[in-house]
């Protein structure tokens, strides 16, 4: 069975020979090709080949196109730092006030050089996949968007004094992530993901007005085009739970510190949990042994699981230890 026969019969509910691995690489991946994170960044050819040889050294059932969150703002005009063992960042937010918000223009993905490397990513993964692995393209959600245009603690401040001006910032990194997620299908990713981990900071009634349509909504769209959906959402996520649950997604993403069995039975019928363990005291500071009996919690735990890290897995992560996942799925029989 090949990966991408692995995944889309996981995401089926029809049997498999193994619980899939997706766990996410990125600066790990850049380490893979002898290159600094600066220098793969936006270079989507070695982007490529840092996620391939990721798939065929560590066993993963999907290849990455993801990278960092501030392609959409620099490409509209922010000021982007590309730092060479960081992910990069806006050192001076865009949108400082509701004023700022003039500024703002929607582009078409093709027309923003680091949007159009990723798409040349989805098109090099695409084309070297083949048909048995599936490529995962990646946007931003509404809200981490507007987050990635002001910074967090002001745009939560912005919700509270401007919120109507939030409102009409979340609708245009709505409409922008949008077309470059459909840019990205259109390439043929066979899913994409959808990171939105700064919802995980808001309560559920903030989440409920200001998050969750534009979740629900791109998911929509995605589905239209043909492909499936990863929604990542990064840190304490059960006060959302039920919400996120109900998004639509197929993949739902559940960080470490989440209820990983409360999360399974809340997709069952709707897709698959991907997570959890720990990707700092696991992945990063444990044992081989330590990720294998982490990772097979999470392949037992219920028959609608993927296996990964919570969240990223770490740059300095021992090799043997990202192998270990594989190993260890690879000890499971039919499921």
């Amino acid at each position: 069975m090949n990966s991408m026969e692995r995944l889309m019969n996981r995401l089926e509910g029809r049997p498999v020979d193994r619980p899939p691995n997706m766990n996410i690489v990125m600066l790990f991946a850049a380490k893979e090709t002898g290159n600094t994170y600066g220098e793969v960044i936006r270079n989507g050819r070695l982007l490529a080949e840092g996620m391939l040889r990721c798939y065929e050294r560590y066993g993963l059932d999907c290849l990455w196109a993801i990278s960092d969150s501030v392609r959409e703002p620099g490409d509209v005009g922010a000021e982007v730092v590309v730092p060479d063992r960081g992910v990069p960042y806006c050192p001076v937010p865009f949108i400082q006030e509701v004023e700022d918000l003039a500024k703002l223009r929607l582009i078409e993905p093709w027309d923003g050089p680091a949007m159009r490397d990723r798409i040349e990513t989805v098109r090099i993964l695409k084309s070297e996949a083949r048909g048995e692995v599936p490529v995962v393209g990646w946007v931003e959600g509404a809200f981490a968007a507007a987050c990635n245009f002001m910074d967090v603690q002001p745009f939560l401040m912005f919700l509270m004094e401007e919120p109507e001006a939030a409102r009409e910032l979340l609708e245009y990194c709505y409409e922008l992530e949008l077309r470059f997620a459909l840019a990205q299908v259109a390439e043929g990713a066979e899913i994409l993901g959808i990171g939105d981990a700064a919802a995980s900071l808001i309560g559920p009634r903030l989440f409920a007005e200001f998050a969750f349509d534009y979740e629900r909504r791109m998911i929509e769209a995605i589905h239209r085009a043909g492909a499936k959906v990863k929604l990542h959402i990064c840190g304490n996520t059960n006060p959302i739970l039920d919400s996120i649950a109900n998004s639509g997604a197929d993949i739902l993403d559940v960080d470490h510190m989440v209820d990983y069995a409360r999360a399974a039975a809340l997709m069952r019928g709707r897709g698959c949990v991907c997570g959890n363990f720990n990707p700092v005291t696991v992945a990063l500071s444990g044992t081989p042994e330590d990720v294998r009996r982490e990772s097979l919690r999470c392949a037992m735990t219920a028959d609608n699981t993927i296996v990964a890290a919570g969240c990223e897995i770490p740059l300095d992560t021992n090799p043997a230890n990202l192998l270990a996942v594989h190993e260890a799925l690879c000890s499971l029989g039919t499921r």
